[in-house]
């Protein structure tokens, strides 16, 4: 099952994926074109080999000095883009918040925390839902704290990541055992970001974001997958109810409900729904 949030929220991450094999793509043309240049013109400056590059003046530096420059881009833009993808991740959560409140309104029972990896499984396990793995939340956690060292030019690793790395990082390496390449949960080397542990990160929360979905969508009462449909095709346009319309919005409902949520509604949960919401 799935929920109407994945599509969005999973497109989101794979697009900021592309861009990162984008970068990667430019910097390896870039370092080619650097090596046919020969080591003759590493004195040579940015202007004199880039001559219709606006940007050359701009830079002004020799050849030779161009490495720092890139190591300098790539922890940045590494950093850039696991602090995005983190971003779109912690409102995939919000969001579902909202939908398990509008999906299950009898049972829903928010749970108020600083930490909204915290919040989110809080409010799952007092509003009753089976609950997705911890070690997900940990590793959001995880990212979130790593994420706030570089946003805010930490020089020193912080006390809760330091604890984390400490009580949770092991069980994480053996979590994830057979999806990381390059990151180390018990590594203490947490201020920059590499570019095998940054394809890592990313790849991690599309799965976290999948796994989540899928879990919260198996938590959703039908009658709310089922209320929710019928508001979104119907409500706008009521029309005049009979066992025609009602035959023809049951088989629509199912059809949405396939498509939209991967669940198999069933016709005497939907009609007594359909029979009412826009009609006129």
């Amino acid at each position: 099952m799935k929920t109407s949030l994945l599509k969005k929220y999973i497109d989101r991450l794979a697009s900021l994926n592309d861009q990162l094999c984008f970068f990667q793509f430019n910097r390896n043309e870039l370092n080619k074109r650097l090596n046919d240049f020969g080591s003759k013109a590493g004195e040579l400056y940015t202007p004199d080999l880039f001559a219709n590059n606006v940007m050359a003046p701009r830079i002004n530096v020799t050849i030779n000095e161009l490495p720092k420059f890139q190591e300098l881009n790539e922890k940045f833009t590494f950093g850039a883009y696991i602090s995005t993808s983190y971003e779109v991740t912690s409102y995939y959560l919000r969001d579902s918040l909202d939908i398990l409140s509008q999906f299950n309104p009898s049972t829903y029972v928010v749970t108020n925390d600083n930490q909204l990896e915290e919040k989110y499984i809080l409010t799952l396990n007092s509003s009753s839902c089976t609950l997705p793995p911890r070690e997900l939340i940990d590793t959001i956690k995880y990212i979130r704290l790593r994420r706030n060292l570089f946003t805010h030019i930490a020089d020193s690793i912080s006390t809760p990541m330091s604890n984390l790395i400490q009580t949770q990082g092991a069980n994480l390496n053996s979590y994830w055992s057979h999806t990381l390449t390059g990151l180390d949960f018990e590594s203490t080397d947490v201020l920059d970001f590499g570019e095998s542990e940054t394809i890592d990160i990313l790849k991690l929360l599309r799965i976290i974001v999948e796994t989540l979905d899928e879990n919260l969508a198996n938590n959703l009462s039908k009658e709310g997958i089922i209320t929710f449909l019928a508001q979104e095709q119907f409500a706008s346009k009521p029309q005049r109810i009979n066992a025609i319309v009602v035959k023809e919005r049951i088989r629509k409902i199912k059809a949405l409900g396939q498509a939209t949520f991967g669940v198999n509604l069933i016709d005497s949960d939907i009609e007594p729904i359909v029979s009412v919401i826009g009609r006129k």
